[in-house]
């Protein structure tokens, strides 16, 4: 008798153990599930592919580092439908984003650029005194200056979410294109572009990031 309670014993314990393990291993698998902030959904490879970076050197001295995201239609229904998975928004709501992004893809070819400069006092993109100039540059067009460029003064958990790369040292814009070249009814950005370049220029250097697709 006493023999059949010590094996059974024994049994109880690896069985309590096995249990254990197996509530160890699924905690282990939420908290990798938990880490990933997009929850495996496909906007951080949609983010990458419509992102560019680019720095200005002078001789070893940094002048300029840029981060580019182009908010293309792909771009603006990956963070749509990432946008509407993180605040849990209903059919119609979903919906509604996803129409008033599309909307704003007709009228605008907007990028968000992250700028990083040694001295803050060039990093005044926005200012119409700026010693930094932004073109568009699509295909075999001549190259289109901004309709504007807005500064982001509030960085904060959404703005990080959403843009990832973004650090404290960085300033954040908006700048603004037009879809349509002036006067005429011809997208800037068609089926025939080769590439897509955004060009950065100014007396401490110039760079160029380029799309393809």
């Amino acid at each position: 008798m006493k023999t059949n309670y010590f094996f059974k014993s024994i049994l109880l314990i690896f069985i309590l153990a096995a249990c254990q393990g197996c509530q160890l291993v699924s905690s282990v698998k939420q908290f990798e599930a938990s880490s990933d902030p997009y929850q495996g959904s496909a906007y951080k490879a949609v983010l990458m592919k419509w992102t560019r970076e680019a720095p200005i050197y002078r001789g070893l001295d940094l002048e300029l580092m840029a981060s580019v995201t182009f908010k293309t239609p792909e771009y603006r229904d990956a963070y749509a439908n990432e946008y509407a998975r993180t605040y849990k928004l209903g059919s119609k709501e979903k919906e509604k984003l996803i129409k008033d992004q599309k909307e704003a893809s007709l009228t605008y070819n907007d990028f968000i650029m992250a700028a990083y400069v040694p001295d803050k006092e060039w990093n005044d993109f926005n200012k119409k005194n700026s010693i930094w100039k932004i073109y568009l540059k699509a295909g075999n067009e001549k190259k289109i200056i901004p309709l504007e460029i807005r500064k982001i003064k509030k960085i904060d958990a959404v703005i990080i979410h959403f843009f990832p790369y973004i650090n404290t040292w960085e300033s954040i814009y908006l700048v603004r294109f037009p879809v349509k070249l002036s006067e005429t009814d011809k997208n800037i950005i068609d089926g025939t572009c080769s590439n897509i370049k955004i060009v950065i220029t100014s007396v401490r250097g110039t760079t160029e990031m380029v799309w393809n697709d």
